[in-house]
């Protein structure tokens, strides 16, 4: 049996810039979703998870080498789809295979759930296959599942989920890992919103398609707040950083992601002594994160929880996907 895990992510800066080629900090957390597989004896592809993910579900695997995913929810498509990748790239199904998926990372909370998912997936089909494989090869199948669950992925999730640590990110560039200690912690305020987020990013480009001169200027001074980020981030300087988060967040406010709970969950972390505090992920709902010392990160979360959030204290992960053999 084969045990993959790949972490969820926050992103820290550039949240829908990105889409359009500009630059984001992201940076893995110690939340994680693993992935169970193992070999039986039949010719179905078992799939089965925790309750909140999805039900289990057997798919003959004639109907995954031949692309036919109809009838297959939103949940399951995505993880047939990289299936059917593997099989013409790498390895025939030739035979039958156990999937157990669990996830302690908050579903459609901007935190990368289903990237976290795709990349375990996908490491644990490629190690169990007996595949000689690089990280890159791991992040190009997960991309085929995230491109159907999100349309227009940036690429950013699947990244920092294999990874791990705190990245540079730059669509057309590719990532440069910022090596940096950031030991604070990262305060999750989690909405009972959700939202999706393939429909939250047409939004915005819709927007910025419409007002072109505008967001030429915001999207601009996204790229000016990233760089004096990295800057603060490699001098330790965590009030500065926390300054810019506020500012980030108001330019993602600009783009009208937000909402009356995220912003209530983001002042009132504020105002209890976070050093910053913003969206995290696609907006309209989903996940704000603080950051805050550790002396005041209790008092940060419980003004998030006082306020109709669900506060989550996570540090950053240095550790990306993760594959051991296994007895189970």
């Amino acid at each position: 049996m084969v045990l993959a895990s790949a972490p969820a992510k926050v992103i820290f800066f550039g949240e829908h810039f990105v889409v359009e080629d500009k630059l984001a900090i992201a940076a893995a957390i110690n939340l994680r979703a693993k992935v169970f597989a193992d070999f039986n004896d039949s010719k179905y592809i078992s799939i089965s998870s925790d309750a909140s993910l999805l039900n289990t579900i057997k798919v003959p695997i004639n109907m995954i080498t031949g692309g036919e995913f109809r009838g297959y929810g939103p949940l399951v498509a995505p993880l047939l789809i990289i299936l059917h990748e593997f099989s013409l790239k790498y390895h025939p199904l030739d035979r039958g295979v156990d999937i157990d998926i669990k996830s302690e990372i908050p579903i459609g909370a901007g935190l990368g759930s289903s990237a976290a998912v795709f990349i375990a997936f996908s490491a644990a089909i490629l190690k169990l296959f007996n595949v000689k494989f690089k990280l890159n090869d791991v992040i190009e199948l997960a991309s085929k599942g995230e491109s159907l669950a999100h349309g227009k992925p940036s690429g950013i999730d699947t990244t920092i989920s294999a990874f791990g640590g705190i990245l540079l990110y730059r669509r057309s560039q590719g990532f440069n890992r910022l090596n940096v200690k950031f030991s604070e912690p990262v305060i999750l305020g989690i909405t009972s919103e959700y939202r999706s987020t393939a429909d939250m990013v047409n939004r915005v480009l819709k927007l910025k398609y419409k007002y072109p001169f505008i967001f030429d200027l915001i999207y601009e001074a996204n790229d000016r707040i990233v760089e004096e980020a990295v800057k603060a981030l490699y001098s330790g300087d965590i009030n500065r950083l926390g300054e810019l988060l506020n500012i980030s967040h108001g330019l993602l406010s600009s783009l009208g992601i937000s909402t009356l709970n995220l912003e209530r969950l983001i002042y009132a972390a504020r105002n209890a002594g976070a050093y910053g505090a913003k969206i995290t992920g696609a907006g309209g709902g989903g996940s704000i994160i603080a950051i805050s010392s550790e002396s005041t990160a209790s008092l940060v979360s419980k003004a998030i929880n006082d306020n109709g959030g669900k506060a989550i204290i996570s540090y950053i992960s240095d550790y990306g996907v993760n594959i051991d053999e296994c007895n189970r």
